[in-house]
């Protein structure tokens, strides 16, 4: 068995014992007793714990170069690309951590949100942009409302989200829209 399907196989197996830091690091030791591994892995959670989010990056995809089937690095990357408003790098890191681990329900959870941030800000530029007599206006109006209600694209923020002109806070339409939420969440699950 190569060392990745070993590391998979390790980490599957200990995915039903919590799915905490430790169950991470064990599954290391057993599949490659490397402890640079096992240190990454903890300078990794530290850096992410702190908000030092350029260095937790740059530690989770080494990790994640070396163990391409941990789901945990994977998802964590995905997090740190939605901090920084880049919710195309988090979609992606959020699939990987769903094809090493379908059953990743925070993988599928902040893929879902960061999908939901992005079709809304579609339909803003869509409504910023359709003229007033437009069959689409209303529809895409009412649309804009239903969203805006959702407490996903309304509560907390980071400054990384506020960003004018942003995929996730497109910038401010040419005619008045739906109020557009205060803020949103980063995928923290």
């Amino acid at each position: 068995m190569n060392r990745v399907a070993a590391a998979a196989l390790a980490l599957a197996l200990l995915a039903g014992a919590g799915g905490c830091a430790s169950t991470v690091e064990t599954a290391i030791k057993m599949t490659d007793n490397d402890p640079d591994l096992v240190t990454i892995n903890r300078q990794a959670q530290l850096a992410y714990e702190k908000g030092e989010d350029a260095q937790a990056e740059a530690l989770y995809k080494s990790l994640a170069r070396r163990m391409p089937n941990n789901a945990e690095a994977w998802l964590r990357l995905g997090n740190l690309y939605a901090r920084r408003n880049l919710p195309d790098d988090a979609a992606d890191a959020y699939l990987r951590a769903l094809l090493a681990d379908n059953g990743e329900a925070r993988a599928w959870h902040n893929l879902g949100v960061v999908r939901l941030r992005q079709a809304y800000a579609s339909m803003l530029q869509a409504y910023a942009n359709l003229p007033p007599d437009s069959p689409l206006a209303e529809e895409t109006h009412s649309v804009l409302e239903y969203l805006s209600r959702l407490p996903l694209l309304t509560e907390g923020a980071d400054a990384a989200s506020t960003k004018k002109g942003s995929p996730l806070r497109p910038a401010p339409a040419a005619r008045p829209a739906p109020a557009a939420p205060a803020s949103r969440p980063a995928p923290e699950k």
